[in-house]
């Protein structure tokens, strides 16, 4: 017989030497921060005046924006993708993808202000707050999902499977 030869007694409930176990911490599904903005309350903001351009279509992206308060518009040519209002966040691929540029153009329908987001902070942001991970995946999922809608040829039907 090898290995530990100490023997392992059961303990009776309070007997000496006994130790206490650590509760067992359970994760919730929840997220604790459902408001991006209440991770951002301490960061400075961009202000903007309407009508002003937060970037263009082609320009090189260097942050993302959460929106504290306002309206932009997220267009590209002559189509409108989405007005996004407070705590909805604009330029998110630029940090997702590193693409050389911009894929529409953002401006303010109203007075905003902006919490920018740089390269840096969008990576604590992830590392500390998982949360602010899922939101940025669940905007882009959102907005590929109306892309598909608005570019389907028809309507989604059952098909039958592809065969060779």
């Amino acid at each position: 017989m090898s290995g530990d030869h100490r023997t392992l007694r059961p303990r009776r409930p309070g007997a000496p030497g006994r130790r206490r176990r650590a509760p067992v911490q359970t994760t919730s599904v929840a997220p604790k921060n459902p408001d991006v903005l209440t991770l951002l309350a301490d960061e400075p903001h961009v202000a903007m005046q309407s009508g002003q351009v937060l970037f263009a279509e082609g320009d090189p992206p260097k942050s993302m924006y959460v929106v504290k308060s306002g309206t932009l518009r997220i267009r590209s040519g002559g189509v409108v993708y989405e007005d996004v209002e407070r705590g909805g966040i604009v330029g998110e691929m630029a940090l997702v993808e590193h693409y050389p540029a911009r894929s529409a153009t953002v401006y303010a329908m109203t007075d905003s202000e902006l919490v920018a987001i740089d390269e840096a902070r969008f990576l604590a942001l992830i590392a500390e707050t998982p949360y602010f991970a899922l939101r940025v995946m669940q905007t882009l999922s959102r907005r590929l999902r109306s892309m598909d809608l608005r570019y389907r040829p028809g309507p989604l039907i059952a098909r039958e499977p592809f065969e060779p």
